[in-house]
């Protein structure tokens, strides 16, 4: 079948993810520092805000549409800096085994797949998501931190092959940065020289 623009559906003669006209729509937004400890921070790059076409996609997987995830992947991959980013090993958040069972994939794992292809650094589930959370966007901004309180550990002993390198840590979007900084507080155990973060949208 012809390609689809994964937002307006018009069809493509390229294998692009959008049209020209959506592809317009996805205005590219500056990078973020967050602090995860007083002493330790890492950059959040994204390829947007939260808004369509990216929005359309990063919802989808509510109705379990994996092949969403593997576009967000392609298009994440292109991003410059990214391109050009030198790290180690790169570890998408993890879901709870509950909503891994419910959805039947993780979003982050697809896309971090892209990224892991493209960029030819491993791809190391090193963290393992061992509380069952409410949905953040359920949450008011300050039972956030609370809700993913011990919600992540290490997993096992592969995690220490990457004692002292450069994580990159993958997910579809960043809104107050809780699940990002709870996850990067588990791998600071690791002693990773730096963690820097890569998501689909980043909420403005």
């Amino acid at each position: 079948m012809p390609s689809l623009c994964a937002y307006c559906k018009q069809f493509l003669s390229t294998t692009d993810v959008f049209c020209v006209e959506c592809q317009y729509k996805v205005f590219p937004i500056v990078s973020k520092q967050i602090d995860v400890t007083p002493s330790f921070s890492m950059t959040v790059f994204a390829l947007s805000d939260y808004k369509d076409p990216l929005k359309k996609l990063i919802l989808a997987k509510g109705w379990s549409d994996s092949l969403a995830s593997y576009q967000m992947g392609q298009l994440l991959s292109e991003l410059p800096q990214l391109q050009h980013l030198d790290c180690d090993v790169i570890v998408p958040i993890p879901l709870h085994w509950t909503r891994y069972a419910w959805r039947g994939f993780n979003q982050a794992h697809e896309i971090a797949c892209v990224m892991h292809k493209k960029k030819n650094v491993p791809l190391c589930h090193i963290l393992k998501r061992v509380k069952k959370t409410a949905f953040q966007s359920t949450l008011v901004s300050s039972l956030r931190v609370e809700n993913l309180k011990e919600a992540f550990i290490l997993n096992g002993k592969e995690a220490q092959h990457y004692a002292g390198k450069h994580i990159l840590l993958i997910d579809d979007l960043m809104t107050t940065g809780s699940t990002l900084r709870a996850a990067a507080k588990t791998l600071l155990a690791l002693k990773p020289r730096k963690i820097t973060v890569a998501v689909v949208c980043r909420v403005i």
